[in-house]
């Protein structure tokens, strides 16, 4: 008789079978979620930075006409170019009124910015015309004189590309603008300290924000406030309001000496690009020479502008000051200047 053992063949799975099989399925479902969970991330993802880089072009995109229009201004700027002027002019010195500055000189120091010269559009377009004299007719009072140079100021006068400026109607652009200016005795007559400080307030503030400044008055020596760091200083708003009430302390003293001023600007850490000169009276006759020796020194490519204040005296050595560093001569009458009120 067969054994039965031999005759069922048909047998289900064994227990130990059975585990196996549920451990295997189990394992393998986890490694499919796992794989599922990571695609989603992965998708997530990728999603997530497309969006993001989707907003950041368009903020590129439109932010990007902004540089352009800057760069397009300085460009426009840049090609802008005086005349060459002949280097022989007369010169006139009819008397011209000046207004009263009285309402300049009076009230508090303000860190306000002072408005802009409202110039016609001749006059700002730097191309002045020339009389039946060769001398240019430039706006305010007095005359200019000199060859003036590459560039154009506000007004007439000399420069390179960046910011602009005008003292007494003789204009410059550059980034760094030093003023030398006059506050020798003779400066209280005819009340010429308050027209001239009054007008070197109003140069400084037209500067624009991004161009630096630096202001030395003289007598018998330099002049600066006890704050000064021998360095230039940014055309802020803080900056200038300091300045100003710097200057409005201010009063008449001593001789006409520029030498110590001019030797102040260019120990500069850097050389300036625009110099505005103002005297009333006689300079010492070496003061030329000396200026040339400090500008070969500073090997910086710098104008000189100059300005004879309602006296003659000087004048000539201010001529020569002006056509050698390629800038600009004026003289500003101060006849009619009434007095300041109290």
């Amino acid at each position: 008789m067969a054994d039965p053992r031999l005759l069922n063949t048909d047998s289900g799975p064994t227990p130990n079978e059975s585990f196996l099989s549920d451990g295997q399925l189990l394992r393998t479902e986890r490694g499919r979620m796992v794989r599922e969970r990571w695609m989603h991330l992965l998708l997530f993802g990728f999603a997530l930075s497309t969006v993001i880089h989707v907003v950041m072009m368009l903020g590129l995109w439109m932010k990007k006409d902004e540089p352009r229009v800057w760069i397009d201004q300085n460009i426009a700027i840049n090609e802008v170019r005086l005349q060459e002027l002949p280097p022989m002019v007369e010169t006139f010195t009819d008397d011209v009124d000046m207004p009263d500055p009285s309402s300049l000189a009076v009230g508090p120091p303000s860190t306000e910015l002072d408005p802009e010269p409202n110039l016609s559009s001749q006059q700002a377009s730097g191309n002045p015309t020339l009389d039946s004299y060769g001398a240019p007719e430039a706006p305010g009072v007095g005359a200019i004189v000199g060859p003036g140079g590459p560039g154009t100021g506000i007004g007439i006068g000399s420069g390179k590309g960046g910011g602009g400026t005008s003292f007494f109607g003789v204009g410059g652009r550059g980034t760094r603008f030093a003023y030398i200016v006059d506050v020798s005795g003779s400066m209280d007559q005819e009340n010429r300290i308050i027209t001239a400080l009054s007008e070197l307030k109003r140069s400084i503030s037209a500067l624009p924000d991004y161009t630096q400044y630096y202001v030395v008055l003289f007598s018998n020596t330099a002049i600066v406030p006890d704050w000064d760091t021998n360095n230039w200083m940014r055309a802020t708003k803080s900056n200038l309001g300091r300045t100003k009430m710097w200057l409005d302390e201010q009063t008449p003293r001593g001789a006409t000496f520029p030498r110590d001023a001019f030797d102040r600007v260019f120990k500069l850490p850097t050389a300036p690009d625009v110099i505005f000169f103002l005297t009333d009276g006689e300079i010492p006759g070496d003061t030329a020479y000396h200026v040339r020796d400090m500008v070969t020194g500073s090997k910086g490519d710098v104008i000189i502008n100059t300005i004879g204040f309602s006296s003659e005296a000087g004048k000539q050595s201010l001529m020569d000051i002006a056509k050698e560093h390629r800038g600009v001569f004026r003289f500003v009458p101060t006849q009619g200047v009434g007095a300041v009120q109290p």
